[in-house]
């Protein structure tokens, strides 16, 4: 019998399954998982060319059979996951991925607001950290045995913020490949960028800006991966309908739905707490401007859907930013304050600014939206 831990295997799905058809190449049959330890376990067998796939269901039914008639069978189930295998050659038909994208969506959700939390919780320690070096004859350091509990701790925030950066790299290239969410690009270069800012919080000026380029002869390349870089390619004048759809969570089949309809996909986000994206479809003149939705009620829903979240985040950081604020401001006179305490209190201010323009710009976007 033998033993291989892999903690975080069902994070890139992909890479298990071949690490298992090459175990089976080298004559080792998985028989078990431990889904607690993420321990699995092998016995002795034939050497086998065996291709392996992992499905994620409530299901607790045998396989269907379509996939039994395929030469699929089941390995191993623990729980809700199922280890099925097909040693035939060609393949005709696949397990559905649907389960195993939920679920990942799921975990990274969670994580990501665990970081979230986390990553504000590492702005005083960093901050103190940075007045320390930088100014060490106005700080005191107290030696005590609780700096290690405190390091410990601070080391565990780092940990879950990397694996939450690695899970969204591995979600991403997962719906890149198995969702059809990869970007519609009409060329690798482009002949001139465009910069816009927070373009999210007005998607209709956005889409009526992207419009209006396109009739100049401006056709659009690609976005940057940020969403701020707008790259485009000196074309003839062309009539094409733009659309920023948000999605608080997209389907499986969303990307095909839409591509299927003919249109094509130029920026989907990575964010972990939505999706927001942008197409685009070419039309002729006498033709309705193509959209997704003609339905008022419909449009009305999406607002709020854009309000809800957008409001709702930067409530957040409104929040955080004010108490690092009234921190500050109440230990003002306590201390005598260094030029990195200036600095730092100018940045917190100018920083609260921010979300409070997001919110007004949110708000002009319901208001217009209303007219429509």
């Amino acid at each position: 019998m033998i033993k291989k831990w892999r903690p975080f295997w069902s994070y890139d799905l992909e890479k298990t399954e071949r690490w298992l058809s090459s175990f089976a190449l080298e004559g080792k049959e998985l028989v078990d998982i431990n889904l607690l330890s993420r321990k699995f376990i092998f016995e002795e067998a034939e050497r086998k060319e065996v291709e392996y796939q992992i499905i994620y269901d409530n299901s607790k039914n045998e396989l269907p059979r379509r996939l039994k008639d395929s030469g699929w069978e089941n390995s191993v189930s623990q729980g809700k996951w199922k280890f099925v295998k097909n040693s035939n050659n060609p393949i005709e038909a696949y397990p559905s991925r649907d389960g195993v994208l939920k679920r990942n969506r799921t975990h990274s959700f969670v994580l990501s607001c665990v970081s979230l939390l986390y990553g504000f919780q590492l702005i005083p320690f960093v901050i103190a950290m940075l007045s320390l070096l930088i100014y060490p004859e106005d700080s005191t350091f107290v030696p005590s045995p609780l700096w290690s509990i405190t390091i410990l701790y601070f080391l565990q925030v780092i940990a879950v913020i990397v694996l939450t950066i690695y899970m969204t790299r591995k979600l991403r290239a997962f719906d890149v490949k198995f969702f059809g969410a990869s970007v519609d690009a009409v060329s690798s270069i482009g002949t001139f960028s465009k910069w816009k800012f927070g373009w999210m919080y007005a998607p209709d000026l956005l889409e009526n800006w992207l419009s209006d380029m396109a009739m100049q002869g401006n056709q659009l390349v690609r976005v940057s991966k940020m969403g701020t870089k707008f790259v485009f390619v000196k074309s003839t004048p062309k009539l094409i309908s733009y659309v920023y759809d948000y999605q608080l969570k997209a389907s499986p089949n969303y990307y095909e739905v839409h591509k299927s309809a003919g249109w094509q996909l130029k920026f989907t986000s990575s964010s972990w707490y939505a999706k927001y994206s942008i197409w685009q479809k070419e039309y002729e003149i006498g033709e309705e401007k193509p959209r997704f939705t003609y339905d008022s009620i419909e449009k009305k829903g999406q607002v709020r859907k854009v309000m809800l979240v957008n409001v709702s985040l930067v409530a957040y950081f409104i929040v955080i930013l004010s108490f690092a604020l009234w921190i500050n401001l109440s230990n003002y006179h306590v201390y005598e304050r260094n030029t990195f305490d200036q600095i730092l209190m100018g940045t917190l201010f100018f920083s609260s600014l921010i979300p409070i323009s997001i919110v007004i710009r949110t708000f002009q976007y319901a208001m217009r939206m209303r007219k429509v």
